[in-house]
């Protein structure tokens, strides 16, 4: 049995145990795949971590990581962990960059880490606020905290300007002295002002979280698993792959960008890489089923020759004669779970498990799914053997609610968050005296003790993954000339669960939609089919809002009205 006591543990024994095997499989939209061996990304990780060392950076600094899911995103985050310091998740989806900047305030992190070539570069918002030496180092008025930049930059192969490259040709090498206790990696999670809340996780909540679910993950025997979650996402963090020492497969964004067709890609990815753990966001999973169930049935033949980067050894050709793989497991979750969700994961992998938790508390409920045609609605599963759940009144929490009815949900188990980074009232209001995390979900108990997760108990809009707060971004749509009043409502949707709807008032006929439309696609840098875009897909024109007796708009009923009008409710 694996066991460490903290992830850079975990990674020198996986570096010894496994050397040469691949730890991450990256794939393009051009064919490209890169393999990432255990000892590789040890050894370039602790050259990495010995750079920073020189930077004066390390245990107890955070280091702002902006880098896209690459093996250059691999690489800086494996060098932090072994340079003792912790990531802080860089999100820059915003134009101005205010999303970027409110990481950097609220983290006080030290250094960022960024690529200046790329589109919509975090550099850009950057550089007008910094004084940089030619050595990296920064001074500014408004980021005091920050000391460092350090630009990652792809090159050819063999060329010192490429990072990869530059690693394999230095020769100093850092290990800290990490101990269980210390900050492992600070997260994103929704936060109700729009800008993201920063969750911390220690080495030791971590390792305890995860090597204590390998039942409910299926470590019986060897996998090779598929996830295209951002790899600074709790959810697709590297420090699962160490933990579990499986191969991962994901795409290397770097290289192009995501693929224009991605359930196209993810399937190639199943079939190519013999892929037996899938973890497929509900967006993609129709249409993924729908071209396994295509090739299965026209026996289709391919055959791929890929390209190898940045490994020692090419592995060579992959030749594929029929589509025929199946996955073991497509894991569910990241959003209320439907029937119909779980018969078009059962028709793509042999099982199906739905999981439930969250960045803040990590998961706390499983469920396999024997039977997708008994399955109900929302239905998250048993609870793990290491979790407590309760159901409380909405008015009274301290009111236990009978099963069946439906209250707010609160969680506790061994190895949640830390804390909010630097925010100790949301660290304070997201916990009971008793230790309970509240999650902001409402549900019940059923009979069986299955968790069934009806969504978010506030204004929130669960968009897939992403819980979306309306707040921020009716703001800003108030700042467009001609919007007298807007709200952003969740309406159905059969993949996401609830796609963003603008529901504006205008002044006059002279304003549009479309023109409010393009006011706001101006201030968001991500695309709207981006499952963590924040992007309203659909506007709508209201005359008025109807209004409580407060004279507040009634949010609930404007909801309802938007989906009767786009015809989705």
């Amino acid at each position: 049995m694996f066991t460490c006591t903290t992830l850079v543990d975990g990674l020198q024994k996986r570096a010894e145990q496994s050397g040469n095997k691949p730890a991450f499989i990256f794939r393009d939209k051009y064919g490209g795949r890169c393999v990432l061996p255990w000892q590789q990304i040890y050894r370039l990780g602790g050259r990495w971590a010995a750079v920073l060392k020189t930077g004066s950076v390390g245990r107890g600094h955070l280091v702002l990581n902006t880098l896209p899911n690459s093996p250059e995103r691999v690489i800086v985050e494996t060098g932090i962990l072994l340079s003792g310091a912790a990531s802080v998740n860089g999100q820059c989806q915003l134009a101005d960059g205010s999303d970027l900047l409110h990481g950097l305030h609220v983290s006080r992190a030290r250094a960022i880490v960024l690529d200046p070539d790329v589109p919509n570069s975090p550099w850009k918002v950057l550089e007008k606020l910094v004084n940089l030496d030619e050595d990296g180092s920064v001074t500014s008025e408004e980021l005091p905290h920050l000391k460092l930049v350090y630009f990652v930059r792809r090159g050819e192969k063999g060329d010192d300007e490429d990072f990869l490259t530059h690693l394999e040709n230095l020769s100093d090498w850092y290990q800290a002295d990490v101990k269980p206790d210390d900050v492992m990696a600070v997260f994103t999670t929704s936060g109700s002002t729009g800008f993201s809340k920063l969750v911390v996780h220690t080495h030791d909540r971590w390792v305890n979280i995860n090597l204590s679910s390998a039942d409910m993950m299926d470590a019986s025997h060897d996998h090779v698993d598929l996830a295209l979650a951002p790899l600074g996402w709790i959810g697709g963090y590297p420090g699962f792959t160490i933990l579990s020492g499986y191969p991962r497969v994901l795409c290397d964004v770097r290289g192009g960008g995501l693929p224009k067709d991605v359930p196209d890609f993810l399937w190639k990815c199943v079939q190519e890489e013999r892929c037996t753990r899938v973890f497929i966001l509900p967006v993609f999973l129709s249409r993924v089923a729908e071209l396994a169930r295509q090739r299965r049935q026209e026996g289709a033949r391919a055959e791929t020759v890929f390209t190898s980067t940045y490994t020692e050894e090419a592995e060579g050709s992959l030749d594929m004669t029929k589509w025929s793989w199946v996955p073991e497991i497509c894991f569910l979750g990241g959003m209320p779970i439907t029937r119909s969700m779980v018969k078009t994961a059962k028709s793509l992998a042999k099982n199906v498990v739905v999981l439930y938790g969250a960045t803040d508390f990590s998961v706390i409920s499983s469920h396999v799914v024997h039977d997708p045609d008994t399955f109900v609605d929302h239905d998250a599963g048993l609870v793990v053997k290491e979790a407590q759940v309760k159901i409380v009144d909405t008015e009274d929490e301290n009111v236990i609610l009978p099963v069946g009815q439906v209250g707010n949900i609160l969680a506790k188990r061994p190895g949640m968050m830390r804390e909010y980074l630097n925010n100790p009232q949301a660290t304070a209001d997201a916990f009971t005296a008793d230790g309970f995390f509240r999650t902001g979900d409402v549900g019940s108990l059923d009979a069986r003790g299955h968790l069934i997760v009806a969504g978010r108990g506030s204004d929130a809009i669960m968009r897939g993954p992403y819980i979306f707060y309306p707040g921020w971004l009716e703001a800003r749509i108030r700042a467009c000339p001609g919007v007298s009043d807007v709200l952003v409502v969740g309406v159905p949707d059969p993949f996401l669960h609830e796609e963003l709807c603008a529901c504006v008032v205008l002044t006059s006929d002279h304003v549009t939609t479309q023109h409010v439309r393009e006011f706001v696609e101006r201030d968001i840098v991500t695309t709207e089919d981006d499952p963590l875009s924040p992007r309203p897909r659909y506007y709508l024109r209201f005359e008025s809002f109807p209004m409580t007796d407060t004279d507040k708009p009634r949010r609930k009923v404007v909801k309802k009205q938007a989906a009767v009008r786009l015809g989705v409710n």
